[in-house]
């Protein structure tokens, strides 16, 4: 942070100076699987004050905030072990005051290029000779104009320069841009999005054309075979239709929770109301002695539980919930989101069939211990919330969210949700209600406090070398989103809710690339709502939750949109990390898509009162990853994530 770092001469060496009077030269052995920063050689210079240092290798520039210059010379520049050597200075000039000035400043053989004011110039470095002693800079010249949206700009060798632009939009900020000469001309509108903070690049003194044939790699050549070493995935079967829906609830330790009443309720009857609700029971259990719970719908459901089901494209939303007291008065609550199907109809529909069986922990119910509205939500905070964090990142996010999520600030690595005034209760016994309380006197309502249209991450598709990449999302809904219940003050993740219902629409990107990998975001409609359990006439419990709704398009908004970039997935590198059993490869002008299976969970797929939820979504005539290979010669290689393309358990596939 109070260096100056500094490269050039395509020679992969790498030059720190230090604010201890230091000059740090290091050699790039990334490309042979070494370190980025493999030190070569310290020398003693003391140029961290220096306004800009730059190198094609062999000179080294080092300008002052006024304009002055010094230049040295390095012996070695192949290697940085040489030496450095002063060798002119010069009094500033228009030029070297401009350069001072500039946004971006970088070296290619002589040449010396800078972006100010959205113009790049160009001057050329004229050494002292002989028994001079003064070096000059001289011949500036325009070379482009009209990249007054370029924060900064640098070159990979002669002939090329790339710009950087940076914008308050997350998704599109870090957009590079490619130009070449003859005249300058754009060559390539969106090399890639999400580069953020400051470029050094080390410009070759030449740039040779590739062979068009070969895909790009760095190192060695990857071993491009696809011998089958493990086998695909046993997980992410498809169940049958069921009218039977299960699950399992445990203590905060893990221990079985035996003997709760549990509530099945329809989520999804009146989910328009604007008003206080009570929610639609279909049926009550109670866990046994290891926890699990199991209930069986009848086979005729109520007109209103019918039409909701009927409404979601055959799949029935079913929230259950247990409740009970630990030993030492702490109401404990469970929440499990659940999905049944059945028709086989439904099932075909979704991809993936009914979704049951989740095993969940019990979680301190306090609040709202007073009955009062407490909620913690500000706008203000948002900005500190893992879920603002991740949606501001550039690039998108890897993995799973965090379980446990807070809206008002990010949560400490050692919070403890079962910590109750100082007392760790995930260990204590839960003991069921008051028969009062669990004989049918109960019922729960739910109060709408909030809504919003939020763009969410359905899908991606990649495309490296020349291929194309299309992403499909068309006719109706086909993902599930996870939904977030407040407790006990901070939110915590469960199981996801199923939106499949007919939108009659059709959006994303097609025949994108080549290098294109990006998400994209539909937008989809959420409710914040208040809840609480009453038993005969008291409030039992209060808690919150947050789920979505449908898809729904604002008024005068986007029907989708392009959402982050995924490109650090594809290319030559993670291919040759790859399993070789979930490889393939498509001929010049092939194509092939996902049109089977569920896609793996995007983390950080939408965010909504400082919460970030992921989402997948299911592939099927109407929604699909697609890439379509280029006319070079030679295998074009993909690669899925959890399995192979063929296999439909890919969940999403990569590209080299």
């Amino acid at each position: 942070m109070s260096s100056q770092v500094f490269t050039g001469g395509g020679h992969g060496i790498l030059y720190e100076a230090n604010a201890r009077g230091e000059v740090k030269a290091y050699k790039d052995n990334t490309a042979s699987g070494g370190s980025l920063l493999t030190p070569v050689k310290t020398y003693s210079f003391s140029w961290h004050n220096a306004r800009k240092i730059l190198t094609n290798g062999t000179w080294i520039l080092v300008l002052a905030n006024d304009g002055n210059f010094v230049l040295y010379k390095q012996s070695a520049p192949s290697t940085g072990a040489g030496t450095i050597t002063r060798v002119g200075t010069a009094a500033k000039s228009a030029v070297s005051t401009e350069l001072a000035q500039a946004a971006s400043v970088w070296m290619v053989n002589s040449s010396i290029q800078w972006l100010k004011d959205g113009v790049i110039k160009q001057a050329t470095l004229v050494p002292p000779a002989g028994t001079e002693t003064t070096a000059k800079l001289e011949g500036a010249t325009v070379i482009a104009v009209g990249m007054a949206d370029a924060s900064q700009a640098w070159s990979p060798g002669p002939g090329a320069i790339s710009t950087q632009t940076t914008t308050d939009d997350p998704d599109t900020t870090g957009q590079v841009h490619k130009y070449t000469t003859g005249p300058w001309t754009q060559a390539d509108d969106d090399v890639r999005s999400g580069i953020v903070g400051e470029v050094i690049a080390d410009a070759g003194t030449c740039l040779g054309a590739p062979d068009p044939d070969v895909a790009p790699y760095f190192g060695a050549a990857p071993d491009d075979t696809g011998d089958v070493l493990t086998d695909e995935p046993a997980d992410d079967t498809i169940a049958p239709p069921s009218n039977t829906v299960t699950g399992k609830f445990t203590l905060g330790n893990g221990q079985p929770a035996p003997g709760l009443p549990v509530t099945v309720t329809a989520p999804d009857v009146n989910a328009d109301a604007t008003g206080e609700v009570q929610e639609i029971v279909v049926g009550t259990a109670t866990t046994g002695a290891d926890g699990s719970w199991s209930f069986t719908l009848p086979q005729e459901l109520s007109a209103e539980v019918q039409q909701a089901k009927d409404e979601n494209g055959g799949i029935l939303n079913l929230q259950a919930i247990a409740s009970g007291t630990t030993r030492s008065g702490v109401i404990m609550l469970g929440f499990d989101d659940l999905t049944a199907m059945t028709d086989q109809a439904a099932v075909d529909a979704s991809i993936a069939g009914p979704d049951n069986g989740h095993t969940v922990r019990l979680v301190p119910n306090t609040v709202d211990e007073a009955g009062l509205l407490k909620d913690t939500y500000t706008a203000s905070t948002e900005s500190q919330t893992y879920a603002a964090k991740s949606a501001n990142a550039p690039a998108a996010p890897d993995g799973e969210d965090p379980a446990w999520q807070s809206d008002s600030s990010l949560l400490s690595a050692s919070y403890n949700p079962y910590d109750v005034s100082g007392l760790d209760v995930s260990a204590e016994a839960v003991i069921p209600p008051l028969a009062s309380f669990a004989s049918g006197n109960c019922s729960t309502i739910r109060i709408p406090v909030d809504s919003a249209i939020k763009y969410t991450v359905v899908g991606e598709a990649h495309a490296g070398w020349d291929a194309k990449a299309t992403f499909e999302y068309e006719s109706s809904m086909s993902t599930s989103v996870e939904t977030a219940v407040k407790s006990n003050g901070n939110w915590n993740l469960g199981a996801s809710k199923e939106i499949s219902h007919s939108v009659s629409i059709a959006v994303g990107y097609t025949n994108k690339g080549p290098y294109y990998a990006k998400q994209y975001r539909v937008p989809i409609e959420y409710v914040k709502t208040k809840n609480q359990q009453i038993c005969s006439g008291t409030v039992r419990s209060t808690w919150y939750k947050i789920e979505p709704k449908r898809y729904k398009a604002p008024a005068g908004g986007a029907l989708g949109k392009i959402g982050k970039d995924v490109s650090g997935k594809d290319g030559s590198a993670n291919f040759s990390h790859s399993n070789k059993a979930y490889r393939n490869y498509l001929n010049p002008g092939d194509n092939a898509q996902l049109s089977k299976g569920k896609s793996v969970k995007f983390g950080g797929s939408v965010s909504f009162y400082g919460v970030s939820m992921g989402a997948k979504t299911g592939y099927d005539s109407n929604h699909k990853q697609k890439i379509t290979a280029g006319k070079k010669a030679g295998k074009h290689w993909v690669w899925g994530k959890n399995g192979s393309i063929s296999g439909g358990k890919a969940g999403v596939f990569y590209s080299k």
